[in-house]
């Protein structure tokens, strides 16, 4: 049993926003879990909508991608000292309906949930109850949904949805990077120790399949880590 539980839309998101905070719960003795939700390896290439290949070409890794980034998600996670556990649902850029893919552009993706995901809403809910048990006093902490992406809306609505039924009480974190230009009315910050944020830039560091889509060098993932508020919500 868990005494915080970080819920994850992707595999470098918890660690962006909260890594100061979990690893400064490990160091007071604290069991530390991170469960993240779209963690299921790609389908084939042949099934990838053209907007889904145009990022496969640039990340440069086809279908290796995501066993590549749960590799890197375990080794950031070791180095905070947390537990991980990987849910077995796609990145909305690999999701479809009956008719086509439901998230084929930018725009997509930072837009509405599809009302047709209300099954998938239920069935990440049902899957974090079956993983997710926290001690009695256990926190539990979702993403706020900052920047509107649509696989950070599907996990606070499971997280709401599975909280809900199990009496849990349900803290939300700022969604970073998105939350450096987001208003954050109502958050507080989290204090972190100059060895917290030490902690925290080497776990950015090991998703370095990552850090070139929202920092331009190592200087300004450096100043990422060490300069960002990391902020919860109840």
């Amino acid at each position: 049993m868990f005494n915080a539980l970080y819920l994850s839309p992707h595999f470098d998101d918890a660690v962006f926003s909260c890594g100061g905070q979990i690893y400064q719960r490990v160091q007071r003795g604290e069991r530390v879990a991170v469960v993240t939700v779209c963690a299921a390896p790609p389908p084939p290439p042949a099934e990838w909508s053209p907007f889904a290949a145009g990022l496969h070409a640039r990340w440069s890794a086809q279908g290796a991608a995501a066993v590549n980034r749960a590799r890197e998600d375990r080794a950031a996670l070791a180095m905070l000292g947390a537990e991980s556990a990987h849910l077995a649902f796609h990145d909305c850029i690999y999701r479809r309906a009956v008719g086509g893919w439901l998230y084929a552009s930018e725009q997509a993706i930072f837009g509405e949930l599809s009302p047709l995901e209300e099954g998938l809403v239920e069935r990440v809910a049902a899957e974090l109850g079956r993983v997710a048990e926290p001690a009695s006093g256990g926190e539990v902490f979702s993403p706020f949904g900052l920047g509107h992406h649509v696989d950070h809306q599907l996990a606070r609505r499971a997280a709401e949805r599975w909280s809900a039924r199990a009496g849990v009480h349900l803290h939300y974190y700022a969604d970073y990077p998105y939350a450096a230009s987001a208003p954050l009315a109502g958050f507080a910050e989290v204090a972190l120790s100059a060895e917290a944020r030490q902690a925290k830039l080497r776990a950015f560091q090991a998703y370095s399949s990552q850090l070139s889509t929202f920092w331009a060098d190592e200087a300004a993932v450096a100043e990422a880590a060490g300069h960002w508020a990391e902020q919860v919500f109840d």
